[in-house]
């Protein structure tokens, strides 16, 4: 559920553990002339909305602003829940290593249960 509407280009600044939490954040950031959002993150969402355990509520800001964003999250005593910033060159590169990691460990396992295959008969 977002609170406003998700700011375009936006980043993940910070992750609160309840809405109530985000939503503080979310008008300390309008206050500053910040557009920001929030998002449930966790299975809650797929369940209706249903609170379980590990259920987070991402802050959305546009990426020209995020370290303005920081910057009054962590002065509101938010800094543990900040979320390590990266560029979308810098995300790429993550997911074509998580891709490549992944792909790799599935091709490790295929051969290894053809050379087992082949030589248990």
């Amino acid at each position: 559920m977002t609170s406003t509407k998700e700011p375009a280009s936006a980043a993940i600044v910070a992750e609160a553990s309840d809405m109530a939490e985000a939503r503080i954040w979310i008008d300390a950031l309008h206050d500053a002339g910040i557009e920001a959002a929030f998002i449930e993150r966790g299975p809650g969402g797929a369940f209706g909305g249903a609170s379980l355990f590990g259920l987070s509520y991402a802050v959305l800001v546009p990426r020209s602003r995020i370290g303005e964003a920081r910057s009054i999250i962590a002065e509101m005593g938010g800094g543990s829940a900040l979320v390590a910033y990266r560029t979308a060159e810098e995300e790429r590169e993550r997911s074509r290593r998580v891709f490549l990691t992944v792909a790799g460990s599935v091709a490790l396992v295929a051969v290894v249960a053809l050379i087992l295959r082949f030589a248990l008969g």
